[in-house]
């Protein structure tokens, strides 16, 4: 039985690795600012693995939202994640927790590619319009490196995914990856009788989207297959392919049952316009794919948010 610290062991991502885990019957711990420990007070938070001395940490902790939350908190965004990735690594060397496994968003990769490929993490510059997320997060790979020359013994591992949707998404218009905010606009939409729906952008982009369970299970396929990676090493989990937002709206409006129309707001950015990441090391090293079919994790999420949202 191994020792596990989940971070952000209470957000959408990590309540889900908490609970596969458990059901595994590994030792799992979470940490988050909501349970009392805030990964930026560094001394509180090196106290608290100091405390539970797990063997393994899954960082999932993060400061996210969609690119019109980026647009309103960059500075918050940028140093918050920058903050937290840094106390993480060091954390984790000034212990001795040498098994890291570290959740990444495809927005790391350089702006101009289209498919995402393990070999071109370094090829290029972020897009403009995720910078101030994605840069803090591949700081954390350098962060890593440099540890990684000091202790030999340290093997962090990261995990590049691509959007996730699932129950238990923030489902908040501002915050929300695109799916999940469609969601919230089209159902709302048809419970209040109204005819539009206003989406952000052309609709032309291809986003890649992967359920949330599914990102939960290759997690646990990492940590079973660890000794197959070496230190700092980077891998794509993915479903290897994409859907346009326009698309992906009418998808939604079918399993809504809704009958109205949609409005592109055109004047509003777009952002890089496919991003599909490559994931055939994923395949090789732990003989598994996602499972989870669009269709069925769009249906599963909207009875979710249709029974919770007065809740929500």
């Amino acid at each position: 039985m191994k020792r596990i610290l989940v971070t952000g062991g209470t957000g959408f991502l990590g309540k889900n690795v908490v609970k596969l885990l458990k059901t595994k019957k590994f030792d799992v711990y979470s940490c988050s600012r909501k349970e009392g420990t805030d990964i930026l007070d560094y001394k509180s938070f090196k106290e608290f693995v100091k405390k539970i001395k797990p063997e393994v940490l899954i960082h999932c902790a993060a400061h996210v939202g969609g690119i019109a939350y980026n647009a309103l908190h960059p500075v918050e965004v940028f140093e918050d994640n920058v903050g937290i990735g840094l106390n993480v690594v060091k954390v984790c060397n000034e212990v001795g927790v040498n098994h890291v496994i570290n959740i990444m968003p495809n927005c790391v990769y350089p702006g101009h590619l289209t498919e995402y490929e393990e070999s071109k993490f370094w090829d290029g510059p972020i897009h403009d319009s995720v910078l101030t997320y994605g840069l803090p997060r591949k700081m954390f790979w350098g962060a890593c490196f440099a540890y990684c020359q000091k202790n030999k013994a340290f093997k962090p591992i990261h995990l590049v995914f691509p959007n996730m949707y699932g129950p238990n998404d923030p489902f908040e218009i501002i915050r929300s990856h695109a799916l999940g905010a469609l969601i919230v606009k089209i159902v709302d939409a048809k419970d209040k009788n109204k005819k539009i729906v206003e989406i952000w952008g052309t609709g032309k982009p291809v986003r890649e989207w992967i359920y949330v369970e599914d990102s939960a299970e290759a997690i646990l396929k990492t940590l079973e297959n660890s000794e197959k990676f070496s230190p700092n090493e980077i891998m794509n989990i993915g479903v290897r392919k994409g859907i346009s937002i326009k698309d992906l709206a009418f998808m939604i409006k079918e399993t809504a049952g809704w009958e109205g129309d949609f409005v592109f707001k055109t004047e509003m950015h777009d952002g890089a316009m496919k991003k599909i990441l490559v994931a055939e090391k994923m395949k090789e090293k732990l003989s598994w794919e996602p499972t989870t079919k669009l269709e069925d994790g769009i249906k599963k999420t909207v009875e979710w948010y249709k029974k919770n949202k007065k809740n929500l």
